[in-house]
């Protein structure tokens, strides 16, 4: 029997795509055709596909199908069909254009179906032709009439309204207060808000607890703190000016679908009263001093820096209170601050320049001795002797590069990392190169793929799991960052550097490296792994020309073998890679 392909015409309309009322038919029916303008281009694929919508939004659907005897649309429970008389204008309550007539199946051409329920669910319509027919990879099925039934279903993922969740707490005192579901406060009205006391200079730890509505993005603003606003979800806030403040969460959930389901948010305040009253507590350095960049092309940098726990008033004439010890092997000299200042952007922050510039490989110290630095509230900073200043360690490798594996691909043969390559041999699973079957364990799972297990900063890195030797039979396993010629990195001589994670039970004993346009180009890093349970970093030195990188960095993970890096490796080896850099060597 000759089989015809089914000319349908599906017009699915969220509401915001397409204007009901203008909704024209297309007048060419002469090939196959879905006309989808609001959700997705339909394919044998996308068709099994959910159509995100928000509950209480509708799709219009619109089947115009060439020879059909009958036709009937079928909706769930939670799903209503609405009649042709409301107009957009009429959105924000579609309840009264219910066709409560109609119940769970409607046999017009055109339906527009209100979604009242969150969760999945499923408008289907099913044709009957006297004709055998297809459509989208869906034959009819001929029944006892002797008609052919071809039913086609369309999937819904109904979202919920957003509805924002909350916490507030202060570590010191273990208070802590929640913004429920049930709460809708604003801070046009705080009289039933719960007051937190703090001294300056405390902090508050502020989580976003909201499931409801799937959010996709959060924005804090906190009156009063710093930071002001945040966009993470959980975030501890520190108060330093005496006040009342308040803050308020706005949550928010991105269009997807071709805009079936729009772009929504939802700010609620979180119902507390900040109360900061004047600190008892010392006025102290807080936290180590670092070295900042002070823009200049020469090796390393006349600047550092240091926060203090409260905000400061200005001061002047305090240079001489400082005291900067630089060692570095045999070098040892105390260097003068020059210039002594509140920063323009923190009020806790104390800018000092110094007479000479500090390397990356020196040893840093920062004394102060003095009395004329006090905080807004009068308090005195307190002298401290030898703080540590964090040498400034610039990091060529931007994000352009993903040192750090945040930027994630749906690829095996990337080891599913934006920017990276797998080469795989041949093995015994599969012939030829770049067969990802012998990159894969037998219980599943690849040998090597980006992961969010652990990071040493960010939220992924690279895992390897795999059994030594490889169990199918390569010889060793590939990954390249085929970004990093990318890289701006000047001529000069620098440290390639990432962090290692060991599992317990690992003793793999390094990998083998090239890196085009370095000096040398291969060598073999060792990992020299301290132990197993914690992160620890291995380096190589590299020489750049004035060519800069010109290839790709290659890792090879072999097999142990005579002399080799893993000689002697043998069993499950589980580790992680995280921020690779690379980082010039400022030498004395």
């Amino acid at each position: 029997m000759k089989k015809y392909s089914l000319i349908i015409l599906l017009s699915l309309m969220a509401l915001v795509g397409c204007n009901v009322d203008d909704y024209t038919e297309p007048a060419n029916f002469s090939a196959p055709l879905v006309f989808t303008p609001s959700i997705f281009n339909i394919n044998e694929s996308s068709i099994a596909n959910n159509i995100p919508i928000s509950i209480d939004d509708f799709s219009s659907l619109s089947d115009i199908s060439q020879g059909v005897v009958s036709r009937t649309w079928v909706i769930e429970d939670g799903a209503n069909f609405l009649n042709s008389e409301f107009t957009r204008k009429d959105s924000v309550n579609l309840d009264r254009f219910i066709d409560n007539k109609l119940g769970t199946s409607s046999q017009t051409k055109l339906v527009h179906v209100l979604f009242q329920k969150a969760g999945e669910t499923t408008v289907t319509l099913k044709n009957k032709f006297e004709k055998e027919v297809s459509f989208l990879g869906n034959d009819a099925v001929q029944g006892e009439d002797g008609l052919w039934e071809l039913s086609t279903v369309f999937k819904y993922d109904v979202y919920q309204r957003l509805n924002a969740e909350a916490s507030v707490k202060n570590e010191e005192d273990g208070t802590e207060v929640f913004l429920t579901q049930s709460q809708h406060p604003s801070t046009d009205d705080t009289s039933n808000f719960t007051t937190i006391t703090i001294e300056a200079g405390s902090n508050l730890t502020f989580k976003d607890l909201t499931t409801v509505g799937r959010p996709s993005d959060r924005v804090w603003d906190f009156d009063g703190g710093q930071p002001e606003t945040s966009t993470e979800e959980e975030q501890v806030v520190t108060y330093n000016r005496i006040g009342e403040y308040t803050t308020n969460l706005t949550v928010s959930r991105a269009k997807l679908g071709n805009n079936t389901l729009r772009y929504s948010e939802q700010t609620k305040a979180i119902p507390v009263i900040i109360k900061v009253i004047p600190s008892t507590k010392p006025f102290t350095i807080n936290g180590n001093a670092f070295a900042v960049n002070d823009g200049s092309s020469a090796p390393g940098t006349k600047q550092i820096a240091f926060r203090v726990n409260g905000i400061l008033e200005p001061f002047t004439g305090v240079e001489n209170d400082f005291s900067v010890n630089v060692v570095n092997g045999t070098f040892n000299q105390n260097f003068n601050v020059v210039s002594a200042q509140v920063s323009s952007t923190d009020e806790t922050l104390i800018e000092l320049e110094l007479s000479e510039a500090v390397l990356n490989s020196d040893t840093i110290k920062l004394s102060y001795n003095g009395t004329g630095i006090t905080a807004i509230d009068a308090r005195v900073l307190n002298a401290f002797t030898d703080e540590t200043v964090e040498p400034l360690i610039i990091n060529y490798l931007t994000s352009n590069v993903n040192p750090g594996f945040e930027n994630p691909a749906t690829n095996d043969l990337w080891a599913n990392a934006d920017g990276y390559r797998l080469f795989i041999p041949a093995g015994n699973n599969a012939s030829g190169n770049n067969q990802i079957a012998n990159a894969t364990n037998p219980g599943g799972g690849l040998y090597l793929s980006r992961s969010t297990d652990r990071a040493s900063e960010g939220s992924a890195s690279m895992k390897f799991d795999a059994v030594l030797p490889f169990e199918s039979g390569i010889s060793f396993l590939g990954l390249s960052n085929v970004l990093f010629q990318n890289a701006e990195i000047p001529a000069g001589v620098y440290s390639f550097k990432f962090d290692l994670y060991y599992e317990p039970g690992t003793t793999m004993g390094g990998v083998f490296t090239r890196i085009f346009g370095s000096t040398p180009d291969i060598e073999t890093m060792s990992f020299n792994a301290p132990g197993t349970g914690q992160w620890f970093t291995v380096e190589r030195e590299i020489n750049v020309g004035a060519g800069g990188i010109t290839g790709n960095a290659v890792f090879n993970f072999r097999n142990g073998g005579p002399g080799n890096e893993n000689d002697g490796v043998t069993g499950r080896q589980t580790f992680y890679i995280d921020n690779f850099q690379v980082v010039a060597k400022e030498n004395r």
